[in-house]
């Protein structure tokens, strides 16, 4: 079955044939296009709604056989067949509602369709698919959710169709990604149109469109490539406290430092699974953006010791607070020993904090009070 394999897929990460194997397909004969609505590698419930292919970036993960039918279509009982009608499934980690999570696949640039061109490219080769699209329009999201607008297939539109189409057209299901996707420029591209970054197949290592600030797409985070957006990447891990993981400076190669880094840093975030692979997308990318968390103070817990008439090695702290806050003059600090002149200076703080007072004239100082204290000294 190795034939079935693309060769440039990863087919072990996420290898769902063992445990939801499908019906072998005779002749695939379409392709079908989704998108994630995320910006990581989906779960797909251990495989239980996974299609063909994903692609994020420049990686390929191969779940199913190309021959195989894959789940991440509605197959209704008493309608057509859907996952199993000669369907090759290929779903796009991103986003076909503007802001949305992860790359806006309607503004894909041919650097960002690279992997799927040349996926595409071996799928017609391989088998009796047309490079050809659908005749129905590919609306834009939302207009594209449901069936009202004439975009989805009726069901013998669907059983005699050959060529590419998105999920929005499949009848039986209501998705309407991938959106308003640029068919025809992959379908140029697929062809032999040049690609305008005049890179060939893979992302440029400075394309000119990057603004130097925004998230530039997952194309930009491919283990060996370059741009200038993983320089900005391991600035910011630097600066949010992952410089560890960098033996060297950040630089414009994205590799497995820069992924390691990643990682550690969407972890940190509560994120798992899928959501923390080492990859960023718009969401880790906004949270690396924005000024690290300063830390926590901590302040320091009041000993029992210290009170008044007592030695004790951390009254000089209370002196050293007292001074800074405005409360001396101490005569004789610093010292260990709380005596009359710490007391009145004790008692000069509660008179401004009387709530932290238990009386009128209060020189002993408490844990609440000690840690005011600290407050007003910074």
């Amino acid at each position: 079955m190795t034939a079935h394999i693309y060769p440039k897929a990863d087919a072990t990460s996420q290898w769902f044939h063992t445990a939801y194997e499908g019906d072998t397909m005779a002749h695939p004969n379409v392709i079908v296009l989704h998108t994630t609505e995320g910006s990581s590698f989906p779960s797909y419930g251990g495989g239980g709604s996974a299609p063909t292919f994903t692609i994020k970036g420049g990686t390929v993960r191969q779940h199913f056989y190309a021959n195989e039918s894959a789940r991440a279509l509605v197959n209704a009982a008493g309608g057509v067949q859907t996952n199993t009608l000669n369907a090759v499934q290929i779903e796009l980690v991103g986003t076909c509602d503007k802001g949305g999570p992860g790359l806006y696949w309607p503004d894909a640039d041919d650097a960002d369709l690279a992997a799927l061109v040349d996926l595409v490219k071996w799928l017609t080769d391989t088998y009796p698919i047309p490079v050809v699209s659908t005749s129905k329009p590919w609306l834009s999201y939302p207009s594209s959710y449901g069936s009202a607008r004439g975009q989805r297939m009726s069901f013998s539109e669907w059983e005699n169709f050959n060529g590419i189409c998105g999920h929005q057209h499949v009848p039986e299901n209501d998705h309407g990604d991938p959106g308003n996707f640029p068919i025809q420029r992959l379908i140029a591209l697929v062809k032999g149109a040049k690609p305008s970054t005049g890179g060939g197949s893979t992302a440029p290592s400075e394309p000119a469109a990057w603004d130097g600030k925004s998230f530039p797409g997952a194309s930009a985070f491919v283990l060996g490539k370059s741009h200038p957006a993983v320089t900005v990447l391991g600035q910011r891990l630097v600066a949010h406290g992952y410089g560890r993981f960098y033996s060297v400076g950040p630089g414009p190669t994205f590799g497995q430092a820069d992924k390691d880094a990643t990682q550690a840093f969407q972890k940190a975030q509560g994120w798992s699974g899928a959501d923390a692979d080492g990859y960023p997308g718009a969401s880790t990318w906004s949270r690396l953006m924005a000024a690290p968390k300063a830390a926590a103070t901590t302040y320091l817990s009041l000993s029992s010791g210290v009170k008044p008439g007592a030695k004790h090695a951390q009254v000089k702290k209370l002196q050293a607070f007292l001074i800074k806050a405005g409360y001396g003059p101490i005569k004789g600090a610093v010292t260990d020993f709380y005596g009359a002149e710490t007391q009145a200076a004790v008692a000069r703080f509660h008179k401004k904090n009387p709530a932290l007072s238990s009386k009128a004239y209060d020189p002993a100082i408490g844990a609440k009070g000690f840690v005011e204290l600290q407050k007003e000294a910074e």
